[in-house]
């Protein structure tokens, strides 16, 4: 039997409870303002869907041509955006934007977490800034998905800004709210 590897990369869309929902978190919270290491990493987010589309695209592959047999695939939505833009694009929708920007160096904000960790350990309580969300919002997740559009002819049919609206509109539905009404999209600015 003929098989490949699908390595998505970070998913959004209905349902998510990993990406989203934190990032929203941080409006209550107040920590908007805070920009932790430079924000410019680059992060490729990918619509739920277009993983579907690429799963189809996989088996139709292996049951016809076999080209992607053996073969491994990042698959995304090849655009790529800062981390922090893609925090202020969710905050938008739930019309909210940081009134100040305050830059952390990595390096403070992981020992930052380390002590949070530390404390949340010896009084019990939770936390949202550890060590690995520092890393996670300093780290690059993006990786070229050339080779999936070469064999298998992916190409994402939900572009990011789209992939974010629907992913708010869907957190915000399952928290009984409604989203601000958009003034303008990106493409109008």
């Amino acid at each position: 039997m003929a098989t490949c590897s699908l390595r998505p990369s970070v998913l959004c869309g209905p349902g998510d409870d990993t990406l989203v929902p934190p990032i929203h978190a941080c409006i209550a919270k107040g920590e908007t303002p805070f920009i932790i290491g430079d924000g410019l990493n680059l992060w490729d987010v990918t619509y739920v869907a277009n993983i579907a589309d690429a799963h189809v695209l996989a088996a139709e592959n292996l049951m016809s041509s076999r080209t992607a047999a053996g073969e491994a695939f990042f698959i995304q939505n090849n655009e790529p955006i800062a981390f922090r833009d893609f925090c202020l694009a969710i905050w938008a929708h739930f019309g909210h934007t940081p009134p100040f920007e305050i830059r952390i160096p990595q390096r403070l904000a992981y020992f930052a977490g380390l002590v949070s960790e530390w404390l949340t350990w010896l009084f019990g309580t939770t936390t949202t800034l550890s060590r690995g969300s520092v890393k996670d919002a300093c780290s690059v997740r993006y990786a070229s998905g050339e080779k999936a559009k070469q064999i298998l002819g992916y190409e994402a049919r939900v572009g990011i800004e789209d992939g974010i609206r629907l992913s708010c509109e869907d957190y915000a539905r399952r928290l009984g709210i409604k989203l601000p009404a958009q003034r303008y999209s990106k493409k109008e600015k």
